[in-house]
């Protein structure tokens, strides 16, 4: 929780406690009664169904006040009752309690898909690196992972030793160092540092880069790295790199 900004949890917090008012606000938007006709068919009908009529006025004001506190677990509790409100939403029934309509209202909508949008914002930390870095992003490397022999040098944080060598292959998000000059057994997961590449006509590309992969054997030593930091100048760089090598793999294919 420490993460994410505080000025976002505590609108956030406040928007949950308002959430049934609100909610009685788009009821009214939505069918133009008046707020006490609003008002009586909320209470007199909510009896139908306890356990939502409970849901409807109180756990969302409680994951309010459970995430003024800034701890974790209120922030997955939070996140489990959105998903719940989005699996209540999908699976509504025509004339239900509270709606009385064939689909919820447009206001009930947008109030769940403001929650579920917070949470992907809550959340994005983890997401990102447990994820989206890590699986979905494998996925269209591997659609995008060219063979190479790019020179380069790597400079790992903390350490006076240059390792040399060569990038085997290389994608959007990272490439395979085949080194050949310097101690790999200094090398291990989770080191970062500078890789720096040698392109064609003597341009040079510098990229942050994370250890994630270390295959040291007696005929090589391979270490996979994940690139990080990455700005948009740099994808862009990196882009037009995989473009160029994906033009020659093509034209090779054609000549043979």
């Amino acid at each position: 929780m420490q993460k994410n900004p505080q000025q976002i949890v505590l609108f956030l917090a406040a928007f949950l406690i308002a959430d049934p008012l609100l909610r009685l606000l788009s009821f009214k938007v939505a069918t133009g009664m008046s707020f006490e006709l609003v008002w009586d068919n909320i209470i007199t009908n909510g009896s139908v169904s306890i356990y939502r009529f409970l849901e409807f006025w109180l756990l969302t004001p409680l994951a309010g006040m459970f995430l003024l506190t800034f701890s974790a677990s209120a922030t997955l509790i939070y996140g489990l009752l959105t998903l719940y409100k989005v699996y209540a939403l999908l699976s509504y029934e025509a004339y239900a309690w509270p709606y009385f309509s064939p689909t919820p209202h447009v206001g009930a909508i947008v109030i769940t898909a403001i929650n579920f949008i917070f949470v992907l914002i809550l959340f994005w930390p983890v997401l990102k690196k447990y994820l989206l870095s890590y699986y979905l992003k494998d996925i269209w490397d591997a659609r995008g992972r060219y063979e190479c022999n790019y020179a380069a040098s790597l400079f790992v944080h903390g350490q006076s030793e240059v390792y040399r060598g060569y990038i085997k292959n290389i994608s959007s998000g990272g490439v395979l160092f085949n080194l050949y000059q310097g101690d790999g057994q200094k090398l291990r997961v989770e080191h970062e540092g500078l890789l720096v590449i040698e392109l064609e006509d003597r341009q040079f590309l510098s990229v942050e880069v994370r250890l994630v992969n270390v295959s040291i054997s007696k005929k090589f030593d391979l270490f996979g790295m994940e690139f990080t930091n990455i700005d948009p100048r740099l994808s862009l760089v990196i882009l037009k790199i995989l473009m160029e090598l994906r033009k020659k793999k093509l034209m090779a294919q054609v000549v043979s």
